[in-house]
């Protein structure tokens, strides 16, 4: 003890203090070190299985799996479904020709008013008023043909997904088995109807649009011609 008592002087002391201290701070700073390697090594695979998550994009994947929901939607050639959509193209049609019709007669009513005929302004207002039940009722034709062609789209997909995937105990796996879907008959449900509701919709509006410029290529031809037509779209 008196041999060994001879090295532990202050200095001695203070310098395997300072040691002891470097080793603690070396230690501490590998462990974060290792830590902060740790959540990024988790980050990278995050972000790796981020990178690897489908993206929705307007494709030709995206078209195919489309045209195999349309034929679930309309099964076959001659079917209720078609003479919906078949409905809604000819009341596109007939209201086309009613808004040409209605601005045509609303120019001759003011041409009327201006030029202070009252024979005219009579005639193109009776005009006027008995053709508004016949407009009436191509608009609420319309409206009919989308309802019910929103609700046979519904009731094909419902039943198809149904029979596909809550058969027998599918439904009651998914429910005890996965906390976090709740209701899934309900939201399958809900899921189906915007989906049916966004295509009816999209037909309707790209046919009207395509309908209108073709009665309009239609009546310029034949008011012009369509030679001159041609030469007016080359240039």
């Amino acid at each position: 003890m008196a041999a060994f008592s001879k090295y532990l002087t202050a200095r001695n002391s203070s310098l395997a203090g300072a040691a002891f201290l470097l080793l603690c701070l070396l230690h501490k700073r590998r462990r974060t070190l290792g830590l902060q390697g740790k959540k990024s090594g988790k980050q990278l695979q995050s972000n790796e299985k981020e990178g690897k998550k489908e993206r929705a994009m307007v494709d030709k994947v995206f078209f195919s799996r489309l045209t195999r929901i349309l034929k679930i939607m309309v099964p076959r050639t001659f079917c209720k479904e078609t003479g919906y959509l078949i409905l809604i193209a000819v009341m596109l049609v007939s209201r086309t020709y009613c808004d040409v019709w209605m601005i045509q007669n609303g120019t001759l009513i003011e041409s009327g008013i201006i030029g202070r005929s009252r024979k005219d302004f009579k005639k193109y207002l009776f005009n006027f008023i008995a053709a508004m039940p016949l407009i009436s009722l191509v608009n609420n034709f319309l409206k009919f043909g989308l309802n019910e062609l929103k609700l046979c789209f519904r009731v094909r997909l419902t039943k198809y997904l149904y029979e596909e995937y809550l058969q027998a105990f599918t439904y009651y796996k998914m429910g005890n088995l996965d906390n976090r879907i709740a209701n899934p008959d309900q939201l399958l449900t809900q899921d189906v109807e915007k989906f049916c509701n966004s295509v009816v919709d999209l037909y309707s509006n790209l046919s009207k649009p395509f309908l209108d410029i073709v009665l309009y290529i239609f009546k310029l031809t034949s008011a012009i011609g369509a030679q001159i037509l041609g030469t007016f779209l080359c240039h």
